[in-house]
């Protein structure tokens, strides 16, 4: 505790600007007593540690315009603020590809390796917060445009690694979103939002705006979240099978719960259910 209370001591004076004796002389002052009982080198050895402040700590306290406990409570350094996605991508169209021939060939072992990686972060999404996973998440969508953008792929390669950082966006955003950054979770979304059209893969591109409908539904939202809960399953209608669109169907349902429309809800719903059966 001794060491906890040395370096609330510390840092709350230097946020206040003083200096040790300056902290000393308004303690001083806090406590209603005249002359110098405590000076700079007393206050040093509280902060080292060396000493506890004991009678002294409420007026410490006192001084620094905190109550006690402040003062006692175990120490956590301050986390380092977690990463947006502009400090993993370039600061322009991060899917623009460079100039042909720039970066070596990507062939489908390279977009295969990549998919694992994808799996074992969804994994990882079921057992661990938000909080523990966005840096990992962001590093893997990075390392999946640089590919993208630096190497030299066409065809079907290419069309794979653009699902790839669609998929990647996708648990990206559900984390970023999980961990309360909710701005950034969108621009995430979007990211893959536009990998999955370039790639022609309205299944993909549904389940992306599908899940940010879903964030839109739950951070106030309620109006977006129905319009896009709604796009994302025409945008799939004629093209996903009965269990996906059953998906679709619940997020739209859900959408018009948390905006209060208890009659499409309950019709989403019921399209649900009718699709389900059809699945099985």
């Amino acid at each position: 505790m001794t060491s906890d209370i040395g370096a609330h001591i510390r840092r709350l004076r230097e946020e206040l600007g003083w200096s040790q004796a300056r902290l000393a002389r308004e303690t001083c002052r806090a406590a209603g007593i005249s002359g110098d009982p405590i000076g700079r080198q007393e206050i040093s050895r509280y902060e080292n540690g060396k000493r506890t402040p004991r009678e002294w700590l409420p007026f410490i306290a006192a001084a620094l315009g905190v109550p006690q406990n402040a003062l006692t409570e175990p120490w956590r350094p301050s986390e380092p603020p977690l990463p947006t996605l502009a400090d993993y991508l370039p600061a322009q169209d991060p899917l623009a590809p460079l100039p042909a021939g720039t970066g070596r060939r990507i062939g489908m072992r390279t977009v295969h390796d990549l998919r694992q990686r994808v799996h074992a972060l969804r994994l990882a999404d079921d057992v661990l917060a938000g909080g523990d996973l966005i840096r990992p998440a962001l590093r893997e969508l990075r390392s999946a445009v640089r590919l993208y953008r630096e190497g030299s792929h066409g065809g079907e390669v290419e069309r794979a690694l653009l699902v790839q950082i669609g998929e990647l966006a996708q648990i990206a955003g559900w984390i970023a979103g999980d961990a309360g950054q909710y701005g950034e979770s969108e621009r995430i979304y979007r990211l893959g939002l536009s990998a999955a059209r370039q790639a022609e893969d309205p299944l993909l591109a549904g389940n992306l705006a599908g899940s940010l409908a879903y964030q839109f539904s739950n951070t106030g939202r309620e109006a977006e979240g129905v319009t896009l809960a709604r796009a994302a399953l025409t945008g799939v209608e004629s093209d996903a099978p009965p269990k996906a669109r059953a998906l679709y169907l619940d997020r739209l349902a859900w959408a018009h719960t948390k905006a209060g429309d208890a009659q499409p809800a309950m019709r989403a719903l019921a399209e649900g259910l009718l699709a389900r059966c059809r699945s099985r």
